[in-house]
């Protein structure tokens, strides 16, 4: 090669250099001059996007000019969350700076909660009535970051970029709520304080803590230490319930929770569960019972109930005659108002089993001297009693909408969650009652979302399917004229653990439907649009994926499928491979739904193989066929484990079955992971 081509060669290698350069600086800066999506959920009342983009970086300021310690507290959360994912080390600063936190007084038509935002190249500036609509614009701000904002490390080479638009926001209800029942299933503090960090992000403000049914007693009460111990806060080895679905909280655990939830602008409004689902507290002090029925005298999980009682209410209730009962939740409320400054106490009044009362001679004799006409008087009876106990520590009283079922005059003054349908909130409304919209019809997370037949844990009893199209379609005040309305204090979403229980198929029941939720108890009727949500969802996935939660995907956990042309009438293996569904140590559901055909399907016992060596197995006689529902067991369920995964194993599952009578059939099989460890690994993709 002459020294003229070495030149020209050279200088050919330096131009290509030197566009690959000048791109690369180009993509680094490619959101310099030009506006960027934004996918707020909740949806912003009033946003509009200009061009540039502001960054984040080591050297950026942040300060705040009215320094309360509620303020400096939300701050601090905002410099926590940027500096854990970026590894800066950013302070906030007395002076003005990049990044401004400002207490405004002429923004009172905001609310507490409202708040507006602008961002230009050079300057963010968060303005807000109240702290918490300070709070509120720092998640808006969070959200409009990369989704590796969420990471509970630090990240490298992201560039933290925020777009830059002016908002003005605020919400639509003051109650956005997510009830947790821990009664069913207990989960520990850490998995309470992921829910509150999810909620806070999406702007829902209330946590209703289910403490007490009658699975479990889960809220230390120091007078009556019986509350909590064995006998009423674990599962009875008979059911071979893992360790830590049974516990219960100490008062310096739940007060933490509350100190937690407050920074996050969220009240956790508790419940005590009352007269009726009380079966720890009467098997501990049956002196507070209708009658002698404390048998079996432990806690089982739920859907044992029909195995014991034929039915899930429990046989024996509170009894509203025992002036005793009143002292012992005087005493109750006294130690609970004492750990929750929330405005509200939940005390339920749900699903009483008045053949209880009806069949009690005191009881109906008790009700003639009242001049009552019914058990479902005797309720309203009760109810205003304990409604007396919660107002004397100077809280609101609010029970389940079944506490209307009788007379009405006795409860006024108690506000209503309205679950049994949108006639419920109606009725409500209608009669002077601050009510929550929390219909099972909509709101329940527990029910199916898609498809009956694709895995996923869900309460199958219920005849409906909760979509999230549905979920988000709700209107909370349907029905109702313009003075009825404002008795409508909000909404809320509830998730009962009795069938999923697995931190992962609760978190794939909530999501994305809880984000639906979110939106609906924020923006106006009006500026709702379903296909616009879908798509500002799609970002969101990879928020979710950042904070190791799982959610719904189209298919559910369906794996594979059975067929006539798979089938004999002996019995006879059926293989699938699950290498890419076993991904951690855990505990696995897996699972057979008929869904076609003229003959049903019996299993005999299902395997998992690693290698092709057997490492699990559940051997049982199960039935795959149409029943969906909770009274009886559902035998096409199998459980698995896996202690020690090897990430370059072959995992394959082994059924051995038969079709009955005939091999015309159809089916999915469904395969499930649960990890062990919640909120440490996600599903891949």
């Amino acid at each position: 090669m002459n020294k003229n081509i070495k030149r020209y060669y050279l200088l050919g290698i330096l131009l290509c250099l030197s566009i690959v350069l000048t791109s690369c600086k180009n993509s680094k800066n490619k959101y310099a001059n030009s506006s960027l999506k934004v996918n707020i959920i909740p949806k912003p009342n009033v946003l509009t996007s200009k061009k540039g983009v502001f960054k984040i970086t080591k050297n950026t300021g942040i300060s705040i000019s009215t320094h309360t310690p509620k303020v400096a507290s939300i701050v601090n959360l905002f410099i926590t969350s940027i500096n854990q994912a970026s590894g800066f080390n950013l302070k906030a600063k007395p002076k003005k700076e990049n990044i401004n936190f400002v207490l405004n007084e002429t923004l009172k038509e905001l609310g507490p909660e409202g708040y507006k935002l602008d961002v230009s190249q050079n300057k963010i500036t968060i303005e807000a009535y109240k702290s918490a609509g300070l709070f509120y614009g720092t998640q808006t701000i969070l959200q409009m970051l990369p989704s590796a904002i969420q990471s509970a490390s630090a990240v490298k080479n992201v560039e933290w970029i925020v777009p830059c638009v002016s908002i003005k926001d605020k919400p639509r209800f003051s109650w956005r709520g997510y009830m947790k029942d821990v009664s069913r299933t207990f989960y520990s503090v850490n998995v309470i304080k992921k829910y509150l960090d999810v909620m806070a992000l999406y702007k829902m403000n209330v946590f209703h803590f289910h403490l007490t049914d009658d699975q479990g007693w889960r809220i230390e009460i120091k007078n009556f230490p019986k509350l909590t111990t064995p006998q009423t806060t674990i599962f009875h080895d008979s059911h071979n319930e893992p360790a830590e679905r049974s516990g219960y909280y100490t008062q310096e655990q739940l007060k933490d929770l509350v100190k937690y939830a407050a920074e996050r602008n969220i009240t956790i409004v508790p419940e005590i569960d009352l007269p009726g689902h009380s079966w720890p507290a009467l098997i501990a002090y049956p002196e507070l019972s209708v009658n002698q029925k404390t048998e079996p005298n432990y806690v089982f999980p739920f859907l044992a109930s029909w195995e014991y009682w034929g039915n899930q209410r429990t046989p024996n209730t509170f009894d509203p005659t025992n002036k005793k009962v009143y002292n012992f939740l005087d005493t109750v409320f006294e130690e609970v108002t004492s750990i929750f400054p929330s405005e509200y106490i939940h005390f339920g009044g749900d699903e009483v089993k008045f053949s209880v009362w009806d069949n009690a001679p005191h009881i109906q004799q008790f009700i003639k001297k009242q001049g009552l006409k019914s058990s479902k008087d005797l309720q309203s009876y009760f109810v205003a009693k304990v409604c007396d106990i919660i107002k004397s520590k100077g809280r609101k009283p609010i029970g389940w909408n079944d506490i209307l079922e009788g007379d009405h005059k006795p409860i006024k003054g108690a506000t209503i969650m309205s679950w049994l349908g949108e006639h419920a909130i109606t009725e409500a409304a209608e009669n002077g009652f601050y009510t929550v919209a929390s219909p099972a019809g909509y709101l329940y997370l527990d029910i199916t979302q898609a498809n009956r037949n694709d895995g996923t844990m869900s309460d199958l009893a219920y005849i409906h399917i909760n979509s999230l199209e549905k979920i988000y379609q709700y209107e909370p005040t349907k029905g109702l004229n313009e003075t009825n309305k404002h008795y409508v204090l909000g909404v809320q979403a509830n998730m009962w653990p009795a069938i999923p229980q697995e931190v992962k198929d609760i978190n794939v029941q909530n999501f994305p439907r809880l984000l639906a939720v979110a939106e609906i108890g924020w923006i106006q009727k009006e500026g709702r649009d379903y296909n616009d949500f879908k798509n500002r969802l799609k970002s969101h996935y990879a928020r979710l994926d950042e904070l190791k939660i799982d959610y719904y995907k189209d298919g559910g956990y369906i794996t594979g499928h059975w067929s006539p042309d798979k089938l004999s009438t002996t019995y006879k293996n059926l293989e699938w491979d699950v290498t890419k569904k076993v991904y951690a140590n855990g505990r696995i559901n897996t699972a057979f739904f008929y869904t076609k055909g003229d003959h049903f399907m019996q299993i005999k016992k299902v395997e998992l193989l690693e290698n092709s060596k057997v490492i699990s197995i559940d051997e049982h006689i199960g039935l795959a066929n149409t029943f969906r529902g909770t009274h009886k067991k559902k035998t096409f369920f199998y459980t698995l484990k896996v202690n020690s995964y090897k990430p370059t194993a072959k995992y394959t599952v082994r059924a051995t079955v038969k079709g009955i009578n005939g091999v015309n059939s159809y089916g999915n099989f469904t395969f499930n992971l649960n990890p062990y460890k919640p909120f440490s690994v996600i599903e891949p993709k």
